[in-house]
């Protein structure tokens, strides 16, 4: 069973649905967590976009099932649970973010009386993609999760097995460039976690909160994306000398390549001499700036 929080749940305020019908739903949006989601839409909407999200640790709830939510057009007064799957560029995240999906999926299914059929010509129940709810009763035009599952090895084809199985497939495995403790160039959890040890940090966890998208938080593996900054960024801003917001980006980049002197084009390539030269001293409990 999924574990599912209840940090951000929005209150219904919205109508009984009344058939059975699970829409699944994809974030289109790499790396955001489950919380991201929830936290969004609790400050964002009047209303739940989806009742929840699930990553690699677990769900959160965030409308109230069996109360209309507003993520899937004109289903959505049928659709007493709607379920959004949060996408991560680190296969080993994606694959447990699936199971956890899969899991809940059919959690979800099982207290609702909803039928483990995927896009079935039912169209009042079973589990249902964007596509099928546009084609039928339009009114929606989000993301499918078939273009990002079939990225991670997963077919429809397989996800409708993995539904009606007691266990779940493991999708197609690549190589990753997820950093190690070793001077490899890659910045992942490692390079980080090593940083706030040297610099003493609060939180020792290897992960950067509070980013946006852009060409340097992309390149990096451990990065939580949303709002607010990160206090780890703001550390290692103090010691570049350049403006502390804790959103780190190609400015905060390039003043640190600087203090490195590794060249300074604001730009992490892969592998990196930049992140090579800082994990050679933070992998060693040294300071590189």
């Amino acid at each position: 069973m999924v574990s599912i929080k209840t940090d951000y749940v929005i209150s219904p305020g919205t109508a009984k649905t009344t058939g059975h019908i699970l829409v699944i739903h994809a974030t289109a949006d790499n790396n955001a967590t489950a919380a991201n989601i929830a936290a969004y839409e609790h400050r964002t909407w009047h209303s739940a976009f989806v009742h929840y999200a699930v990553d690699d640790k677990g769900a959160y709830q965030i409308g109230k099932p069996g109360y209309k939510a507003y993520g899937a057009g004109n289903v959505n007064k049928y659709a007493p649970v709607q379920i959004e799957l949060c996408q991560f560029t680190d296969k080993t995240r994606a694959r447990k973010a699936y199971s956890n999906f899969v899991a809940l999926v059919k959690q979800m299914c099982a207290k609702y009386g909803i039928p483990l059929t995927l896009d079935s010509s039912d169209k009042t129940a079973g589990i249902k993609s964007h596509d099928w709810c546009r084609k039928t009763y339009g009114g929606t035009t989000h993301t499918d999760p078939w273009a990002y599952l079939t990225s991670i090895g997963i077919s429809k084809a397989q996800l409708a097995k993995d539904l009606k199985a007691k266990t779940t497939s493991k999708p197609a495995t690549k190589s990753s460039t997820k950093s190690t403790s070793k001077v490899d160039g890659y910045w992942g959890p490692a390079t980080t976690l090593a940083l706030q040890k040297v610099y003493n940090m609060k939180y020792q966890d290897g992960k950067i909160s509070g980013q946006g998208h852009n060409a340097v938080t992309d390149a990096i593996t451990g990065i939580t994306y949303g709002t607010g900054g990160s206090p780890f960024v703001t550390v290692l801003q103090k010691h570049a000398g350049v403006k502390q917001d804790g959103k780190l980006g190609p400015a905060t980049l390039k003043a640190m390549q600087k203090k490195m002197g590794t060249g300074a084009d604001g730009k992490l390539s892969k592998p990196s001499a930049f992140v090579k030269a800082i994990q050679k001293d933070a992998f060693a409990g040294k300071k590189p700036f």
